[in-house]
């Protein structure tokens, strides 16, 4: 029955005693890894800085895009708010969310585990009235009669038909489903976790001395016990704090240990785990704090390069999905789509807007109240009209024309 399988265990190949758990599914059921020791899950991958960063760089650009239903007539193409999807995508899409935290939670559920899911809520009439994100980790792809359909297995659990959801997927090995990213490098980002904990016990817990003390008389054990009690009390200050100098007798001598070789490649490992969990999230390394070796005299540059090859693939998989599940035959025969608005992250400097605008202007493509409207200012009257520049306007003649026109003359 439907129901059996809506309201069924996902846990129960691991509770089979025949299944051994070194096989896959006991891989990809708890994000483990071989190479490392810590379990590697959602959770636990957010705790490292690297981690952290990439997906909300990538959530965070997702929302911030202005998300507007157009509709094209003939050769023009306008902004559809009179269509009740422009309220619900550009402003509230349910109740307990903005359009900006539901595609920054559903971008970070995609890179996290893999799919986003949205439940599509419409009227008997087919009109949409809420668009309702629901828990990744709550929502299961089954099959029941040669039929699919989605189970949610959260608060109102309920089986969800495909037209009736939105789901965004990661790269992975299958065509319904995806596999995050989480999941297909466990073991790196498990070594980076492994590391930072590591290198946070050794440093934290002063398992490394900062330096030695040496005597040049021998001391009996009481006077040794008296010694320690006494560089103690010498190394915290009345507020309990560390000393940064302490006097010491001439019979002492103090020697401070430099960084070990040790310390170095563990501190080089990190850099490079760091440098790893970058690439793996397509994100450049200056964009999570990684200054190490960043440059800003390209800026521009290096924008445009993160928007083509980082978002553009995020984009295009939001807006098609989107396109294929909101909207009827009859609505997308009308011309109405969905399209993300990159124009306000590409805007540049001031310098370069200048410059752009002044081509556009005088090459007579461009208004300046277009203009105008881009830099968010009022239209003006009479600065709708087309300017095109004297040279524009009037080609030049080549050196033939010129050489006709003196034999003529």
């Amino acid at each position: 029955m439907i129901f059996d399988q809506l309201f069924n265990s996902r846990s129960e190949p691991l509770e089979n005693p025949k299944v051994s758990l070194s096989a896959e599914n006991a891989l990809d059921e708890i994000f483990g890894s071989s190479g490392a020791t810590t379990q590697v899950t959602a959770e636990t991958s957010m705790k490292l800085a690297a981690v952290y960063s990439c997906v909300y760089v990538l959530s965070s650009s997702i929302a911030q895009l202005p998300l507007h239903v157009l509709r094209r007539k003939g050769k023009d193409v306008e902004a559809a708010r009179d269509h009740p999807l422009f309220y619900l995508l550009h402003d509230e899409p349910n109740q307990w969310q903005t359009s900006y935290k539901m595609r920054e939670y559903n971008q970070s559920a995609v890179l996290l585990n893999g799919n986003a899911y949205l439940n599509i809520k419409r009227k008997s009439n087919g009109e949409i009235t809420e668009i309702e994100t629901l828990e990744a980790d709550s929502v299961q792809l089954l099959k029941n009669n040669n039929r699919y359909f989605y189970a949610y297995y959260g608060e109102n659990a309920r089986a969800i038909p495909p037209e009736d959801i939105i789901h965004i997927k990661s790269l992975g090995p299958s065509i319904k489903t995806g596999k995050s990213v989480i999941q297909q490098h466990a073991e790196t980002i498990g070594l980076g976790i492994d590391s930072k904990a590591f290198a946070s016990s050794f440093f934290g817990s002063n398992a490394r001395p900062s330096g030695i003390v040496s005597m040049k008389t021998a001391l009996n054990s009481n006077a040794w016990d008296r010694f320690k009690e006494m560089w103690k009390k010498a190394s915290l200050d009345l507020q309990g704090k560390e000393n940064k100098t302490i006097l010491l007798p001439a019979e002492l001598d103090y020697k401070a240990l430099t960084v070990s070789p040790v310390d170095t490649e563990l501190l080089s490992m990190m850099k490079l785990n760091r440098s790893e969990i970058a690439g793996i999230f397509n994100v450049p390394a200056h964009m999570i704090n990684d200054l190490e070796r960043a440059t800003f005299s390209n800026i521009s540059e290096q924008t445009i390069q993160f928007i083509r090859y980082s978002l553009m693939p995020w984009i295009v998989n939001w807006e098609q999905e989107i396109n294929r599940k909101v909207f009827t035959k009859a609505e997308r025969k009308a011309g109405y789509y969905v399209k993300f608005n990159l124009g306000g992250i590409m805007r540049g400097t001031a310098k370069e807007r200048a410059e752009f605008y002044h081509y556009a202007i005088t090459d007579g493509w461009m208004s300046r109240n277009e203009v105008r409207a881009f830099e968010d200012l009022n239209p003006v009257d009479g600065l709708d009209s087309f300017l095109v520049s004297v040279n524009a306007a009037q080609p030049v003649p080549d050196s033939k024309e010129i050489e006709e026109e003196k034999d003529n003359g």
